[in-house]
């Protein structure tokens, strides 16, 4: 494989990584609910990602233990009381910054160097994109059990529901606002 002496770099640089990572979910203003966890946790959950770069990458991503780890992942964080968006803002600034380090500490001297860092940076974003996926499925998972939510798109019939639901909603929002008419009898006034 190509991306083996990035992925090793990577590995090797892992503490270093790691910790810079966690100043940007600390500080980053989308990911707010991270600076609740204990830093010392937190510290561990992105050194796993990039201490084991190599293996988290070559894992068929369909199927197996990254598919798993990520769906408990969405699980454990909706419990954690940290939200889908934030989540998925940590897993892209951590992506972000992985993407950045091998672009940064490579110098590309021939056309095997610049395959090395294209392959890496393909697998990377296929990584996170399933990382992503998988983290939405956990959270809905513990929506559907906890509040019997499902997801619009899962379900035909739920679609449709939410889809005339919708259209309900903005009908009532265009109706006109009605102003009563006065009616004058006999020395009386009368709203109608």
């Amino acid at each position: 494989m190509l991306t083996k002496r990035i992925t090793a770099m990577v590995e090797s640089n892992a503490t270093e990584l790691s910790k810079d990572i966690q100043r940007k979910l600390l500080s980053h203003p989308t990911t707010k609910s991270y600076r609740k966890v204990d830093e010392e946790t937190l510290f561990r959950w992105i050194y796993d990602v990039s201490s084991r770069f190599s293996y988290w990458l070559s894992e068929d991503n369909e199927k197996g233990e990254v598919k798993e780890h990520y769906r408990n992942l969405g699980k454990e964080r909706f419990k954690q009381n940290i939200w889908l968006p934030e989540v998925i803002s940590a897993l892209y600034l951590v992506k972000r910054r992985l993407w950045e380090f091998i672009v940064a500490e490579r110098e590309v001297d021939s056309s095997l160097d610049l395959n090395q860092i294209l392959e890496t940076s393909f697998m990377l974003v296929r990584f996170f994109d399933h990382a992503v996926f998988y983290v939405t499925q956990g959270c809905e998972e513990i929506l559907k059990e906890k509040f019997g939510y499902e997801a619009p798109l899962k379900n035909p019939e739920r679609f449709a529901e939410a889809m005339a639901e919708k259209a309900k909603r903005a009908e009532e929002m265009e109706e006109e606002a009605r102003l009563p008419t006065l009616c004058f009898t006999k020395g009386m006034i009368r709203l109608e």
